[in-house]
């Protein structure tokens, strides 16, 4: 049996839409679990207007401690974590149950968003096909990535492993922390028939969030030692991002040091090339005028995750857990 766990707060406004996306591809042996973390709108009202199993929280504690709880409800032996904020593409739900009777020894697998993501703008676009591009080259392998928005997991494993770590409030690197767990004992598949579209974040959410989890993920890599082969994080996007930053950094040094034009032009170089593979699949899929735009936002982004960067390490020491409060 397949458990769908959903945690929701203040999601009044994808909840039919996911709903419906839900049941328009339901299985046989399915039940949806709703965990709200102590919404204020109309989450629950309209989620039991479904054929779904609603679980209130007493108190706001955040994504992790709502999977989990779910999880714990759940009757079925495969769960199947979706966000909130997700519209579940055709076939995702019965290729989830097809993987694990295909591969029964498995105890994971994950999805992917598809390039065109719920919300319209320019950021969205460019975060949905920046994601995609950096999975999809990992299809049907071992990939050091779990994403709860689009996942699932054997439920006797999930609670072997320790669940999430509820010290995580909001929805910050739970996820990668929880991959570290999973592939310590088990490898976790890309399988990308199983998608969904999500809604992306526009640029002012995407600086805190970039913000947020970068000097998170910082605090997870000094306590793991473990980088990522997949996804946004992967060494490749570091590397990025440290061109971008330095190429910078050396536009103010031009004035007054001969070195420093021919450093600046050899980091774009460098910077174009680490770009090279997701920039050309944007140029292919949405045209040059978007990709160049891409190019720009990317390399301010690359900027700001260095500077977030710099202030996780600096902060570690200080930090008594490896995580920063809710």
């Amino acid at each position: 049996m397949i458990s769908i766990v959903i945690p929701t707060y203040n999601a009044e406004k994808y909840m039919p839409s996911l709903l419906d996306s839900i049941f328009h591809n339901k299985v046989d042996d399915m039940e949806v679990v709703i965990v709200d973390d102590c919404s204020t709108d109309d989450t629950v009202r309209i989620s039991k207007s479904f054929p779904v199993r609603v679980i209130k929280m007493e108190k706001n504690a955040g994504p992790a401690k709502a999977r989990n709880i779910g999880v714990e409800a759940a009757k079925g032996d495969i769960i199947f974590f979706l966000d909130s904020d997700v519209l579940v593409l055709d076939g995702a739900i019965k290729e989830v149950e097809d993987y694990f009777a295909r591969n029964p020894s498995a105890k994971c697998v994950i999805g992917i968003c598809s390039t065109e993501p719920l919300n319209k703008g320019f950021v969205s676009k460019y975060m949905a096909m920046f994601e995609y591009i950096h999975l999809i080259g990992q299809e049907n392998k071992k990939v050091s990535v779990f994403a709860p928005r689009c996942g699932a997991v054997k439920r006797d494993f999930f609670l072997e492993i320790g669940s999430y770590d509820e010290n995580y409030k909001g929805a910050d690197v739970e996820d990668f922390e929880l991959a570290r767990r999973i592939n310590k004992h088990a490898s976790i598949i890309l399988n990308p028939k199983i998608m969904v579209k999500h809604q992306f974040a526009n640029f002012r959410q995407a600086l805190k969030i970039y913000f947020r989890r970068t000097v998170m993920w910082i605090h997870l890599f000094f306590k793991e030692k473990q980088l990522d082969n997949a996804g946004p994080t992967s060494p490749s996007n570091g590397l990025s991002a440290m061109c971008a930053f330095f190429s910078f950094l050396s536009l103010f040094f031009i004035p007054v040091a001969s070195l420093a034009k021919p450093v600046f032009m050899g980091l774009i170089i460098l910077y174009l090339f680490f770009n090279l593979k997701w920039w050309n699949f944007m140029r292919n899929e949405a045209g040059l005028g978007f990709a160049m735009k891409a190019l720009f936002l990317n390399y301010f982004l690359g900027i700001e995750i260095m500077v977030s960067a710099i202030y996780g390490i600096l902060s570690y020491p200080f930090s008594d857990k490896e995580i920063l409060p809710g």
